[in-house]
């Protein structure tokens, strides 16, 4: 499917719109700049150097996975702190995500996406979903048809919904054949769903096909760059680190690096001595 072009403005904040702008922080009215990037880890650390009234804004506007990877990657006694700071409802869904591992996709997943009801007409499904965007929800590319009991049992487009006659009904517009993705497939196998469907978005579902969320190509992108700039890290004779570089201890610096630097430096003995 072909990304769409929406008729209805969605306003979505994540860690990566973030990190594309400078913000300027007044402290006591000395003004510093500071930069997130994309990586989740400096995005809380970011939001931790903040006064604590400018953190409450910044991490409720983050998505539910964004907020959840901020979490997931602060101290144990700093996640609580972090949790208290979002309103009840974000609060729920953020501690829903971090209970899957953070490499699963339904660690990945956001749990704010675009459904409607089969028997609805399509005009009736228009006015729905105009409502649920005035929420915070993911850039929805796709429309997720449920059943009573919350089961995925279709998926339509944006553009098809809006194409559509208003008085048909979603059934009549809606695709049954669905690639979806459980919530504990690791996030390879996920990616590889993505590049062999060409899929904008994936739904994720329980086992008894209930659906739990949506993970977007967006999510897999920052996935599999994180990936690649491990695996560069380790051939260069680097293990990755957790922190961002500036803030890790020397200590944790040698722990990581000593070892392979160590490693290279006597094969480069070796090396010498063997010419």
């Amino acid at each position: 499917m072909s990304q769409l072009t929406l008729p209805i403005a969605i306003r979505s904040v994540s860690v990566s719109s973030i990190t594309r702008e400078r913000s300027e922080i007044t402290r006591g009215g000395t003004a510093t700049s500071a930069r997130v990037s994309s990586d989740s880890t400096d995005a809380e650390a970011w939001i931790r150097a903040l006064p604590q009234a400018e953190q409450k804004i910044w991490i409720r506007q983050l998505e539910p996975d964004d907020a959840a990877d901020v979490v997931q990657r602060a101290s144990p006694e700093e996640r609580q702190r972090l949790l208290g700071l979002l309103d009840e409802s974000h609060r729920k869904e953020v501690t829903g995500l971090l209970a899957y591992a953070e490499d699963a996709a339904g660690g990945l997943m956001n749990p704010r996406y675009a459904q409607a009801r089969a028997d609805m007409s399509v005009d009736e499904a228009v006015t729905y979903l105009r409502r649920q965007a005035r929420e915070k929800l993911e850039l929805p590319y796709y429309v997720y048809v449920l059943d009573q009991e919350q089961r995925l049992v279709g998926v339509v487009s944006f553009r098809e919904v809006f194409a559509a006659p208003p008085q048909k009904t979603v059934r009549e517009v809606m695709r049954t054949d669905l690639v979806k993705a459980p919530v504990e497939m690791d996030q390879e196998s996920l990616s590889r769903l993505f590049a062999q469907h060409d899929l904008l978005a994936i739904p994720i579902v329980d086992a008894a096909g209930h659906m739990k969320g949506v993970v977007t190509v967006d999510d897999i992108v920052d996935v599999v760059q994180e990936e690649a700039t491990e695996d560069a890290q380790k051939f260069g004779g680097m293990e990755a680190l957790d922190t961002p570089y500036l803030t890790t201890s020397i200590l944790t610096m040698l722990k990581k690096r000593g070892g392979w630097l160590a490693a290279l430096f006597i094969g480069e003995l070796l090396t010498a001595s063997a010419m």
